[in-house]
């Protein structure tokens, strides 16, 4: 199926891009998401609108059904304006900066991607008596149409565990290119406590465990619920992050992000601090049980060199699992090497493209897929078995299997 040919779909459809995520009733918007996709949520959405994108501009796609005007299918939409050059080394080199002196447009480029924030969430909302395919088939028609409207040079899709599972065909066949992107991080919590998780680690793992722990001992942790009282200071630490990053750079998380997140039930955070009570590190937590989502951090270079936060900050997500009994861990993206050694698995994702001048699609194709897959990583031994607990049965897998509904 071509991106302009709809199928007939059961029940008459009406499907259209809305005036961001203000314009859609929460409980409704609500009622279509599924296991594994708590990071589509309507409250965690409207915060991300919130946070610095050049360009953003919110677009949710609907399909309402019948005269009651039912909402049956939905995903989140955006435009934002993409510098590729940050895609790789998270800032344009010195000779682009000079080029751009003449024309500030270059290799800058307006994207429409559909996709959630949160990496392994499959961005396709549907009601139980509608299928992914046919949801699909419903809302990549309106996605395209959305963003030839808006005038966008790319249409992204994304993100989707490798080889793209149940959309992959159907976006494959709408004239979409498969794009391999940053992997993900996963981890498989099959432990008892927090001592089994560190016993079950082969000896240099858990000496470099321990290590971790002694070197940010000075540390103390508390998890908070109520955090906006502190949102500018989590802004600040995350502009820290997002200044030294060396991976990709995209948006800015700001103080209004971080203000509406609180008032999230199913967010908190992760404080590390200091003997003087300032705070070293943090990291934003999302609860989607069985997952627990590790969506954002922030730490100065010295606390992350001199104080060991940022590893401590890693095995403090895997003890909070663990402890508060949640099944897997999804840390997300960047920083893939330390999540492998705490004993997390890469897990491969794709987006699916479409660039807005078919006679080239192959070529930006190729293009993308220099630009956006992430640096490899080796696959590291942590646990004495050789692969923690449960690898047979991927978390990845599970949480697509368990989101997509048949």
């Amino acid at each position: 199926m071509l991106l302009d040919e709809r199928e007939a779909i059961p029940g008459e459809l009406t499907v259209h891009a809305a005036d961001g995520l203000a314009s859609v009733a929460p409980q409704e918007w609500d009622g279509l998401v599924g296991p594994g996709q708590g990071a589509l949520r309507h409250g965690y959405m409207t915060a991300w609108e919130r946070v610095q994108l050049a360009g953003l501009r919110s677009r949710p796609l609907l399909a309402r059904e019948g005269t009651d005007g039912r909402l049956v299918a939905a995903a989140p939409g955006y435009f934002y304006e993409l510098d590729v050059s940050c895609m790789k080394q998270g800032h344009p080199p010195a000779w682009l900066s000079r080029l751009r002196r003449v024309n500030d447009r270059l290799l800058k480029f307006r994207v429409f991607e559909v996709g959630c924030p949160v990496a392994l969430c499959p961005p396709l909302l549907h009601a139980p008596d509608l299928s992914i395919a046919e949801a699909a088939q419903v809302l990549l028609p309106e996605a395209a149409a959305e963003a030839d409207r808006g005038e966008a040079h790319v249409l992204v899709v994304q993100d989707f565990p490798h080889p793209g599972g149940a959309c992959a065909e159907i976006l494959e066949a709408s004239g979409l290119a498969p794009v391999p992107v940053m992997p993900t991080v996963t981890m498989d919590l099959g432990f008892g406590s927090f001592e089994h998780y560190l016993d079950s680690m082969r000896a240099s793992y858990r000496r470099r465990a321990r290590r971790a722990l002694e070197q940010s001992s000075g540390l103390t942790v508390e998890l908070r619920h109520d955090f906006a009282e502190l949102a500018g200071e989590l802004a600040g630490l995350a502009r820290m992050v997002f200044d030294r990053a060396g991976e990709i750079r995209r948006e800015i998380l700001t103080e209004e992000y971080f203000a509406a997140a609180s008032a999230q039930e199913a967010l908190s955070v992760l404080l590390l601090r200091r003997a003087d009570g300032s705070l070293a590190c943090f990291g934003l937590l999302m609860d989607d049980r069985p997952w627990l989502h590790f969506l954002n951090c922030g730490f100065g270079e010295a606390a992350g060199r001199e104080e060991g936060a940022y590893f401590r900050l890693l095995y403090e997500i895997v003890r909070a699992g663990i402890e508060r009994g949640y099944a897997q861990i999804n840390f997300g993206l960047t920083t893939v090497a330390p999540k492998l050694d705490v004993g997390g698995s890469s897990v491969p994702l794709l987006a699916f493209i479409r660039y807005h001048r078919p006679m080239i699609q192959g070529l930006c194709a190729v293009g993308g897929r220099r630009l956006m897959a992430g640096k490899s990583s080796e696959a590291r031994h942590v646990f004495k078995d050789g692969a923690p607990p449960g690898e047979s049965v991927s978390p990845a897998e599970a949480l697509v299997q368990a989101s997509i509904r048949p």
